[in-house]
């Protein structure tokens, strides 16, 4: 994003939350693992389970990396951007729990 945006520019970055490591929350079937766990893995896209079997099973299976809050803000940081805003959002499936968040923030060189 940093290359991308001209000074002051920019950057809104909304995902899912990192309890999804340790929580299937937002009951997309994700696989759980412990919230520090830098552990790389494979799976479905997070959209894949709202097509037909038959479908799904074409599906290329995908990578994932799943970050802790503190490892994408930090990155954001050390990107040269400054953090404006930062939000998490209840899960769709359980209020109690985060879902996803959203941070926003401007680039500062």
């Amino acid at each position: 994003m940093n290359q991308l945006l001209k000074p002051a520019g920019k950057m809104i970055c909304s995902d899912f939350h990192s309890f999804t490591k340790n929580s299937d929350v937002l009951q997309v079937e994700y696989s759980t693992m412990s919230y520090f766990s830098a552990e790389v893995y494979e799976g479905e896209m997070a959209h894949a389970r709202f097509y037909p079997k038959e479908v799904r099973q074409q599906m290329p299976l995908c990578s994932y990396r799943k970050y802790t809050i503190s490892e994408i803000i930090n990155s954001v940081i050390k990107s040269e951007f400054t953090i404006k805003q930062f939000d998490e959002h209840p899960s769709w499936a359980n209020e109690k729990y985060p879902g996803e968040f959203t941070l926003i923030a401007l680039k500062t060189i």
